[in-house]
């Protein structure tokens, strides 16, 4: 996942294949931070976000640093209040990755099914050596290895509640993977999703991509938010059973001049996500967003901060965007990224709490605040975080 500015990009990757590549640490910097002004602050308000869900115990011994660290969130809470937990995964290119992957695949969604949480899996096109190619992917050039990997977690024992729901492709309209062609992406997410649903009839496959669609695959130039109904005119009825929709916040550096993409209303075009949805004919919508408490964090001079009142009235001006579609008619969740990614090369620090600290952060009564007015807006939480 990215997070770019409308004219000029930065690559922010959340996904997890890129975080292992980029995984050196560097320390924060501390000077020379400015605070970004854009945002109209509101008064923090303490609110329960306490749910009806009980707490899952033993979380905090997980082999899963996402389980790990949803340990935190419920302690926060006081309850389970996350409604699905997500994590990447990468997509095999030969016999031997398809049982590799398989079986690293099958022991996360075994743990998790243990603490009866639905995961939410991000099938990215990536593998150990590098970028899928999704032309050669369209034309069929791995087909007989996608079939044995899903047969592997069958035979793995996993059944279709414990797949969840898988995202294939994910933000396939913006320059991360090889192409962005619309052609491509129907096609890719078409054969995948076919294949998921051979062994696994009952899970459940969703789509999500990108507030801002690019033209070329080759550089961030020209992005612009415009009807994404040609990433899902062609795809089979019945094939996806939701939508997702993408956009975060951005500025640029201190030392850079320019303007931030604005509020949620921006970067988050609900507008875009109804009308996709629509044509796939589903009902349910997720909205995968997050806020930065610092970015370019490991870099001198550069540093951007942003308070925690202000961190709040993005995440209250989302749970609106997310109300809007409610009102059209749609079933809304929620997928908050929130994982410090301060010390590798995105240095953007998406918590809400350094890892075990969540008493001692300002932020902490933001994230609990947002959670209860979602609970109030009867819209699900979902999350990415792991334990560091």
């Amino acid at each position: 996942m990215v997070v770019r500015s409308p004219a000029k990009l930065t690559i922010a990757d959340t996904g997890l294949s890129n975080s292992k590549k980029n995984n050196q640490s560097t320390k924060p910097v501390t000077e020379n931070k400015k605070t970004v002004p854009k945002t109209p602050a509101v008064q923090i308000r303490s609110s329960d976000c306490q749910s009806s869900a009980p707490m899952r115990p033993g979380l905090n011994s997980s082999e899963s640093p996402q389980l790990r660290k949803l340990s935190q969130y419920e302690k926060v809470c006081g309850s389970g209040i996350i409604n699905q937990l997500s994590f990447f995964v990468a997509m095999p290119t030969t016999a031997g990755e398809a049982s590799e992957y398989a079986r690293n695949v099958a022991a996360q969604l075994r743990e998790f099914a243990t603490y009866g949480i639905a995961p939410l899996v991000f099938l990215e096109p990536t593998t150990a050596s590098g970028l899928v190619d999704m032309k050669a992917f369209r034309a069929g050039n791995y087909d007989t290895v996608l079939d044995a990997y899903f047969s592997a977690l069958k035979s793995a024992q996993i059944t279709d509640q414990m797949m969840g729901t898988w995202v294939s492709f994910p933000e396939g309209n913006i320059p991360v993977w090889t192409s962005v062609d619309p052609g491509d992406f129907v096609a890719s997410v078409t054969k995948t999703v076919t294949f998921q649903k051979k062994y696994f009839p009952s899970s459940r496959a969703s789509i999500m991509l990108d507030t801002l669609s690019y033209p070329s695959a080759a550089n961030w130039n020209d992005g612009k938010a415009v009807s994404l109904l040609p990433y899902v005119s062609g795809i089979p009825g019945g094939l996806i059973d939701s939508f997702g929709l993408q956009g975060f916040p951005w500025t640029p550096a201190a030392n850079e001049t320019g303007s931030n993409n604005g509020a949620p209303k921006n970067y988050l075009r609900v507008s875009l996500a109804a009308e996709a949805a629509r044509a796939l004919n589903v009902k349910n919508i997720w909205l995968n967003t997050g806020t930065f408490g610092v970015k370019y964090a490991n870099q001198s001079g550069r540093q951007v901060g942003v308070s925690s009142a202000q961190r709040l009235a993005s995440l209250i001006e989302t749970v609106a965007q997310a109300k809007t579609l409610q009102a059209g008619g749609f079933a809304v969740s929620m997928h908050l990224f929130a994982e410090d990614k301060s010390r590798v090369p995105e240095a953007t620090d998406w918590s809400y709490w350094p890892s075990g600290q969540s008493g001692t952060s300002a932020s902490t009564t933001a994230f609990k605040t947002f959670a209860h007015d979602l609970q109030a807006a009867n819209i699900p939480l979902w999350l990415f975080d792991a334990d560091e």
